[in-house]
């Protein structure tokens, strides 16, 4: 009932109240008596009505009490939304456990963990994976159940951009993989995997490559050799193999610097999970790889913009792999104009640009760039000497200093590789 239709009720009683006090006067002669007998008959009324009100509400469970139209459509509208309050009651399950009940179902390892690394809950599977009780368990630090410093680290920088693996027990072959994620308030999700195969796949795979290019590169020395005595041997009639010769000892090279790249990118892959905190002068670097550069490439102009003087903590000789395959790549890659180089400040940290004035590259290709071996133009990188993986060990080596690479490009205008390192990994220059 709206608010109008209230109102018009209650003045209606106050007309019936004065309609008996009129009464009350007439019959007996006395206004005032008239007057106190309709006040009091609506007082009584209210009195009444107020009384079975509180009542109901000591014993919610019982119908609402009966009144007038206007009573009987206040207490019809409490009696719907306190309905409605013990429904939605009765169907939501208790919070803690229906989260328990919800994550325990799910096949993969998982446990709850607040800000201070100290467990909270977790499932079956958590229990048989971590060997653990939680009944035992509950409250102690992962540190505890978990020991290892990797583990400790990773939650202390609180950056689970990336999983974290780990062998958490003296079986190298054992490792874990722990994936962490926000879950209320300060509370961290984590989810837990078995990734040994995956891993020692990885590591086979690491270990095939280094021990086939070790083995490549003793019979490719002697070939070379041979090759490069032999034109000093050969009489002026046998010119036609001078041709032959040198397209061999191209291939040759092209090999031993296949061989290189391969050999350094395992080895930045083994290395990748350790700590890398030297303090490196990225100034002094740039102007020592230009300076190399300039004296392989002497009509290609490099220009150095040293706009910001912080160094990082970081590996000198990775960061100088990567900074002269990016160079060397934009220099291939650009047959005129000059290549730019800067080194500066960012809200987010500094940041490594190296900018050139080539052929571009198109939108579909740029995801794939930093996989190993591939090319955008097969001929082209060919023809310029290529390995197909320069561009793989920038990618490693920015992901072993906590950096991220970005490239932007566009057909004909030139390419932008972009190299963002987190300000955890400054150092102020003094």
């Amino acid at each position: 009932m709206t608010h109008t239709g209230l109102l018009a009720l209650e003045f209606r009683r106050v007309l019936l109240s004065m309609a008996v006090g009129v009464a009350c006067w007439i019959a007996m002669g006395n206004p005032y008596i008239g007057a106190a007998a309709a006040l009091l008959m609506l007082l009584s009324l209210w009195g009444w009505q107020l009384s079975r009100l509180y009542r109901w509400f000591a014993n919610p469970d019982e119908m609402p009490p009966l009144g007038d139209a206007a009573v009987r459509g206040i207490l019809r509208d409490v009696y719907l939304l306190r309905s409605r309050g013990l429904a939605q009651e009765t169907v939501t399950p208790d919070s803690r456990g229906y989260r328990d009940d919800s994550i325990g179902s799910l096949r993969e390892a998982a446990m709850i963990v607040n800000s201070r690394s100290e467990l909270l809950w977790c499932n079956d599977a958590a229990e048989y994976l971590l060997n653990i009780e939680l009944a035992e368990e509950e409250g102690n630090r992962l540190s505890n159940l978990l020991p290892g410093k990797a583990l400790t680290k990773y939650m202390r920088k609180e950056n689970f951009q990336k999983p974290l693996r780990f062998r958490p027990g003296s079986d190298p072959e054992y490792c874990l993989q722990f994936e962490f994620s926000r879950f209320g308030a300060s509370d961290r999700l984590v989810f837990i995997k078995d990734v040994s195969e995956q891993d020692k796949l990885e590591r086979m795979r690491r270990d095939f490559v280094g021990n086939v290019s070790h083995e490549l590169r003793t019979p490719l020395t002697v070939i070379k050799g041979y090759i490069e005595t032999l034109p000093s041997l050969m009489s002026e009639r046998d010119a036609r193999l001078q041709k032959p010769l040198a397209s061999m000892e191209t291939q040759v090279t092209r090999m031993e610097n296949l061989i290189a790249d391969l050999l350094w990118l395992a080895q930045i892959e083994t290395v990748e999970g350790e700590r890398k905190e030297d303090l490196v002068d990225v100034c002094a670097l740039l102007s020592s790889v230009a300076a190399e550069l300039r004296s392989a490439w002497p009509d290609r102009d490099i220009a150095l913009h040293l706009i910001s003087v912080r160094r990082l903590l970081g590996d000198e000789r990775e960061l100088h792999s990567a900074i002269s395959n990016l160079v060397v790549n934009a220099l291939k890659y650009s047959v005129t104009g000059p290549v730019s180089v800067k080194w500066l400040d960012s809200a987010v940290g500094p940041v490594l640009i190296v900018e050139d004035e080539g052929l571009g590259i198109a939108a579909k290709h740029i995801p794939r760039l930093t996989e190993r071996f591939y090319r955008v133009d097969t001929s082209r990188s060919q023809e310029v000497g290529g390995t197909g993986l320069g561009l793989a060990i920038v990618k490693h080596v920015a992901v072993s200093h906590e950096a991220k690479l970005f490239v932007e490009s566009q057909l004909g205008e030139g390419s932008c590789f972009r190299v963002v390192f987190p300000s955890s990994r400054c150092a102020d220059p003094d």
